[in-house]
């Protein structure tokens, strides 16, 4: 058999390795990116999450605004007020800046990754007004007293009882209001207090109590208050024993006589508390910043 001729020969072969590799270093060139293209590439990856961060970064602080810093503008006469304003006018300046920058909690005190954040804003979780508690009030409490000597007879009838001393929560020095209340609102004082002494034990907390600067108030109380303080209303809440102010700058501790103020985690366990006796129908709850109080009635 006669022996086929090589049709492959070296001059062939090279010329078809090279016509390869050129058409592959088209193909790539026009498929791939060229090193401008790629760096930017990276610029512009670069610059979608710088923005992403930048825009989680502002949603945190919309929120945070919103939690620690009021908005809205009251009415002149859903304002109430508290013995502690008269005397606390430094206080409040204090509180303001606290209220508007709370600082971001030690991450050293591991107490305060156990607070929730249901109680997102102070002012939109509380917005009970004046008229909204003064209903429940007058439906729940005593008649007005136009005076202390009045409140004798209430007590003698059980429909007012003394609330001066207790495990549960601390009383303030009242200069413009007296401490009693209705059963019922006694009754509710005493579960924030148990409460309040329950979640910060559940949290591994320093166990405080909660102080109480204003309870029951008299006409005479008010006008008496009314010559320092143009903001009090005639027709108060406080008139009928069903209405309780408690501070949230100052916490007595359980084993102590100096308060410790200005504690936004501890004011933040308060808040859920009274948060969870709101949505469970047992009160009214109304935020006010400049009286730095929780002012709240028994429904």
């Amino acid at each position: 058999m006669a022996q086929t001729k090589n049709t492959y020969s070296k001059p062939k072969f090279i010329i078809c390795f090279v016509a390869v590799v050129a058409l592959m270093a088209g193909i790539s060139h026009i498929f791939n990116l060229t090193p401008i293209d790629e760096e930017q590439l990276r610029a512009k990856a670069e610059q979608a999450r710088q923005k992403e961060t930048a825009d989680l970064t502002t949603e945190d602080t919309v929120v945070d605004a919103g939690y620690t810093s009021e908005t809205e503008v009251e009415d002149a006469e859903d304002i109430e007020t508290t013995e502690e304003e008269e005397e606390a006018d430094t206080d409040e300046e204090v509180t303001d800046s606290v209220d508007m920058a709370l600082p971001m909690p030690d991450t050293t005190d591991m107490a305060s990754m156990y607070v929730s954040n249901k109680v997102w804003s102070y002012p939109l979780c509380f917005p009970d007004s004046n008229s909204v508690q003064l209903a429940a009030a007058r439906l729940n409490g005593v008649p007005p007293m136009q005076r202390r000597g009045e409140l004798t007879q209430m007590v003698n009838q059980q429909r007012l009882s003394c609330i001066s001393s207790s495990p549960y929560y601390v009383i303030d020095e009242l200069t413009h209001s007296m401490p009693y209340l209705v059963p019922k609102a006694q009754m509710l004082l005493n579960t924030i207090g148990i409460n309040f002494v329950d979640s910060l034990q559940s949290k591994g907390m320093a166990l405080h109590l909660p102080i109480v600067t204003s309870v029951l108030r008299t006409s005479d109380d008010i006008r008496s208050l009314q010559h320092g303080n143009g903001n009090s209303v005639t027709n108060s809440c406080h008139c009928y024993g069903t209405t309780i102010d408690i501070t949230y700058n100052r916490f007595m501790p359980l084993a102590g006589h100096t308060p410790t103020r200005y504690d936004d985690t501890l004011k933040k366990v308060l808040a859920e508390v009274l948060y969870d006796l709101r949505a469970q129908g047992r009160c009214y709850v109304k935020y006010e910043r400049r009286q730095a109080c929780f002012h709240l009635t028994v429904i």
